[in-house]
């Protein structure tokens, strides 16, 4: 991550990364077969622990409103990146490159999570929804965040304004059975 920092993948090379470990070359190479596999395990590590943030906000039972969960779900994304934002680009723009599939176990848990009766509370705010619906909206969500950290313009607009656009759009979207 240090290295990716620094230089981008410009100076991210197996010699760099073994100097900057403290091992050999040949022992990197007993756990990577290149520099491609170091950031498929990176970009899996981040993915993994972003997926967890999320997941633990949204299965949270407190009964809190919507619009909070939503900004507790957002600020969990944003913590992931550790004020690391131009690393975690980086290794976006590699995942999209390779794949770009990291992103969707997260996706589908969540879409089941919203069209099943009865899930958590983080669900049971929104749905359950019908399985489009539901497709919508995490998608939505998820390339509204993926745009934000690929976004290398901090002039757009704040991340507190596309906060609160993203709020309103969750909390909006969803048709009610009450409605």
């Amino acid at each position: 991550m240090r290295l990716l920092a620094k230089g981008g993948f410009a100076g991210f090379t197996t010699n760099a990364v073994a100097e900057t470990a403290g091992v050999s070359i040949g022992t990197l190479y007993q756990y990577f077969a290149n520099k491609e596999a170091i950031l498929d395990a990176l970009a899996d590590r981040e993915m993994a622990r972003l997926s967890e943030r999320v997941l633990v906000v949204f299965n949270d039972p407190a009964d809190i409103p919507l619009e909070d969960r939503i900004r507790r779900i957002i600020g969990a994304v944003a913590s992931s990146y550790g004020g690391q934002r131009k690393v975690h680009r980086l290794l976006l723009e590699y995942s999209l490159r390779h794949g770009g599939g990291r992103l969707a176990p997260l996706v589908k848990k969540l879409i089941v999570l919203l069209t099943e009766e009865g899930g958590p509370a983080g669900a049971r705010h929104i749905g359950p929804l019908p399985h489009a619906e539901a497709f919508v909206l995490t998608h939505a969500f998820a390339g509204v965040i993926r745009s934000m950290i690929l976004s290398q313009e901090a002039t757009l607009a704040s991340p507190a304004d596309i906060e609160d656009a993203l709020t309103r759009l969750i909390v909006g979207f969803p048709r009610r059975s009450d409605d």
